[in-house]
């Protein structure tokens, strides 16, 4: 059973992997500006965002095909499985993150430092979205009947990724987690976790269940409705 030292262990591995990615990007994005004498080379850009998120990317889908393989021998559940890596971002998917995000250049006075701080939240969520999308994946088609779970991480968690971490573990194929496993934002820090049955999730349900309720009975079941009062109720985004 994953264990929240688990999921922090996992979170810092990932998160690493993000501050290498950022980190290769402002470089990058320095020198872009440096150079810049003319239109903006959005191809270039969009080309750059490409092969960064597909290298870290692949990197954060590998340890997550780990610590998947790791959390279902430590369950000791029946039949044999390996964990399924899922693919970088595809390139046209890093190209659309790149084009909205230099938007702020084309302003009547350009922003460089918007379009990177957009840029840098897309390239975290397209960094991670492999290794998500590993755990989702491999869980579909573990014979074993897993289930995953949103978990929370960090100081801070958004109304939506609270409402999703109040079910638990109940996502199991990509039919039921209803598109769920793409569904981050870009500074995201949630961690996609495998529960096996028999297992508890890694974090407290209940207190998140209990902040749904409280919003669904004032706001009644229309779940935008529930989301802002969530957002009042607790001060949050």
């Amino acid at each position: 059973m994953a264990t929240p030292a688990d999921v922090a262990a996992f979170r810092t591995t990932q998160t690493d992997l993000v501050t290498l990615a950022l980190a290769e990007l402002a470089d990058w994005w320095e020198q872009l500006l440096a150079l810049l004498t003319g239109d903006v080379p959005v191809a270039q850009i969009e080309t750059f965002t490409a092969d960064l998120v597909a290298v870290y990317g692949d990197s954060a889908a590998l340890a997550a095909v780990d610590w998947y393989d790791e959390l279902r021998e430590q369950a000791d559940v029946p039949g044999r499985f390996r964990a399924s890596m899922a693919d970088p971002a595809p390139p046209e998917q890093a190209a659309a993150v790149a084009r909205w995000a230099v938007g702020p250049l084309f302003g009547a006075q350009p922003d460089p430092a918007k379009s990177l701080e957009h840029l840098s939240g897309g390239v975290q969520r397209l960094v991670l979205q492999p290794a998500r999308q590993t755990i989702a994946d491999s869980v579909d088609q573990d014979p074993a009947d897993a289930r995953w779970a949103r978990v929370p991480t960090g100081p801070t968690t958004c109304a939506f990724c609270r409402l999703l971490a109040s079910r638990g573990a109940v996502y199991h194929s990509q039919d039921t987690a209803g598109g769920l496993a793409t569904s981050y934002h870009g500074t995201c820090d949630c961690v996609a976790c495998p529960v096996w049955p028999g297992e508890q999730e890694p974090y407290d349900v209940d207190r998140y269940f209990e902040e749904y309720s409280a919003a669904r009975a004032k706001a009644g079941g229309d779940t935008n409705a529930i989301l802002a009062q969530m957002r009042q109720d607790l001060g949050i985004n």
